[in-house]
């Protein structure tokens, strides 16, 4: 991997993630997509403003610098974020990004408030004084973000609180700066340069309606008419986008929607239109994919890039529960009312507790799920991302690619 750091106190849990003997967990991964940055690391005042605004839809970001780590140019973020499904409580997350060209290596720790949460805050907002206590966001004042911005999160108070979570992110985050080490060979590719936005089309183009595939690592399949073909994703915004319930929709039937998108399939290019308006005018983002055969992208996947794909589907049926929806991960060609084979995964509450489920039609008859209809645990981040992986088995009994299967949200009849 491109940078390596000090793992003393770390447990390696596999190739990529490290857990501390807090509990803290961090993670190296790179990737292989033009970096999704909203500006060059030369021009951070853009930067910061757009990062803050990115980061409000989901949390706060509390400070982002460029700095060196191991004498290569990087993006140093402190965020913090609601803990997911819970009433209380953070996670904060310091994070490294080197950007190249066509690349990027990111490094970060997640430290997650335990216990009594919110004890820091409770002291200093007192001490402080409440009127003083939520501020301007210092990189972006009109932002009115998920979590404020406010006077607690400043590094003057670590030093009382030397175990919480967010003490714990920076100060690994300022020893990381110290001893980290870039690959060489890494380090020289050419440096990351923020492109203009291009228009989503050019004028004439002709662009048909097509229906995403499970996206797996770089590659996405897309039903376009009564054909299958397959694409290699050049940047980070369908990732962004697919799965998440962002995206325009297309109705399979009267409670069974996917996904679309709108394609030049001679070019390339794409429009990926929002799922809702803004001030009632359609938005639309620009992409462009270029067209593979299955066996040239078979090839350059792995089985970790498999896996991943269907821990991935889990998390979008978790999100899809805050909708108010669930999932059917079936073959793309399944266009209609729901067919067999098909999983149904779901998050819902069952007798005054958050459960997962994954429901089999048919059901496997051969591994470890065989015989069984359905499988449900507590829901936990590590159990949401389970029931992808029992999808996984079972379309792995189908025979059936995982470029040809297909993420579909059901809404409960009625």
């Amino acid at each position: 991997m491109p940078i390596s750091f000090d793992t003393t106190g770390f447990r390696q849990l596999d190739q990529n993630t490290w857990q501390h003997s807090s509990g803290d967990q961090a993670q190296l991964t790179y990737y292989g997509l033009v970096p999704d940055l909203p500006a060059g690391l030369d021009d951070l005042p853009k930067l910061r403003h757009d990062l803050a605004l990115v980061h409000g839809e989901t949390g706060c970001l509390i400070e982002a610098h460029v700095v060196q780590l191991g004498g290569t140019q990087a993006l140093l973020r402190i965020i913090k974020m609601p803990l997911p499904n819970q009433p209380n409580g953070q996670v904060f997350v310091a994070s490294f990004t080197i950007p190249k060209e066509a690349s990027s290596a990111v490094l970060q720790l997640g430290a997650v408030e335990r216990g009594m949460t919110g004890a820091r805050e409770a002291v200093l907002a007192a001490e402080i004084g409440f009127e003083s206590w939520a501020m301007q966001h210092p990189y972006a004042p009109e932002l009115q973000g998920v979590l404020p911005f406010h006077a607690g999160d400043d590094p003057r108070h670590d030093a009382r609180f030397p175990d919480h979570p967010l003490t714990r992110v920076r100060a690994w985050a300022h020893h990381v700066v110290r001893t980290a080490r870039v690959d060489p060979g890494f380090a020289s590719l050419p440096p990351f340069r923020a492109q203009p936005p291009k228009p989503p089309i050019e004028p004439g183009q002709r662009l048909i309606t097509a229906l995403p595939s499970l996206p797996v690592r770089d590659f996405v399949g897309l039903r376009v008419g009564e054909e299958t073909t397959f694409w290699r994703v050049t940047d980070p915004k369908l990732h962004e986008m697919l799965g998440r319930g962002l995206m325009g929709r297309s109705p399979l039937a009267e409670t069974r929607f996917r996904d679309m998108l709108m394609i030049d399939v001679e070019t390339g290019d794409a429009m990926i239109p929002d799922r809702f308006t803004t001030d009632g005018q359609m938005t639309a983002h620009g992409t462009r994919l270029r067209q593979v055969t299955l066996q040239e992208a078979d090839a350059e996947l792995s089985d970790d890039d498999v896996m991943n794909a269907f821990k991935w589907a889990g998390r979008m049926a978790g999100a899809a529960a805050e909708r108010g929806e669930f999932l059917s991960l079936e073959p793309i060609e399944n266009d209609g009312e729901q067919a067999e084979p098909h999983v149904l995964l779901a998050v819902q509450q069952h007798e005054g507790q958050q459960v997962v489920i994954a429901q089999f039609a048919p059901a496997p008859t051969e591994g470890p799920l065989a015989g069984s209809t359905s499988r449900n645990a507590p829901a936990t981040a590590e159990s949401v991302e389970g029931i992808g992986v029992l999808a996984g088995l079972a379309v792995n009994e189908w025979r059936s690619h995982p470029l040809r299967m297909a993420i579909t949200y059901r809404r409960p009849a009625g």
